[in-house]
């Protein structure tokens, strides 16, 4: 199992999304032998988290950014728009997901954070406090094993999926 403990005091840094896939960047910038053809160092971040699971971000009573925001576009005039497509970076922001809008407009007020605290709750679910009173909580919403998140620690090269057992 994961020793969370590594990550309190930690920063992180940055998030951003590989189509639905919550992606959070923690700790140093570090240097990691590259996988390309070409060989060589790149620069990394000490962990990064991946989340396939429902999720949010909280502060005091509001939700700040939520998974279901990706799926909605940022233009409320375009929720029955059949071609609005979700999975489209990039856009100027009327044709944007609420997350893609939400989410740059988090981390330029939030980012970075210290992870104060950080353990599972049941079923597996990840809860992480931040200074600002910002948290982060999942939710795991299915009943069968499948991955729900998973950990990469780029310092000792472990990488660990998390099922719900």
């Amino acid at each position: 199992m994961i020793k969370l403990e590594k990550l309190l005091g930690k920063d992180f840094t940055f998030l951003y999304r590989a189509s639905d896939m919550l992606c959070l960047q923690i700790g140093e910038t570090i240097l990691i032998d590259s996988r390309g053809k070409n060989g060589g160092k790149k620069e990394s971040p000490e962990y990064r988290i991946h989340f396939q699971c429902q999720w949010r971000f909280i502060r005091g009573g509001d939700i700040l950014l939520a998974s279901h925001d990706i799926y909605n576009p940022f233009d409320e005039n375009r929720l029955d728009d059949e071609n609005w497509d979700w999975d489209v970076f990039g856009r100027e922001r009327a044709q944007s997901s609420v997350f893609d809008v939400r989410a740059e407009a988090f981390i330029n007020e939030f980012l970075p954070l210290k992870i104060e605290r950080i353990f599972f709750h049941h079923a597996n679910d990840l809860c992480i406090s931040f200074d600002k009173n910002v948290g982060f909580d999942t939710f795991i919403t299915c009943s069968t094993k499948r991955e729900f998140y998973r950990f990469l620690d780029f310092a000792t090269g472990e990488h660990t999926v998390i099922f719900d057992e």
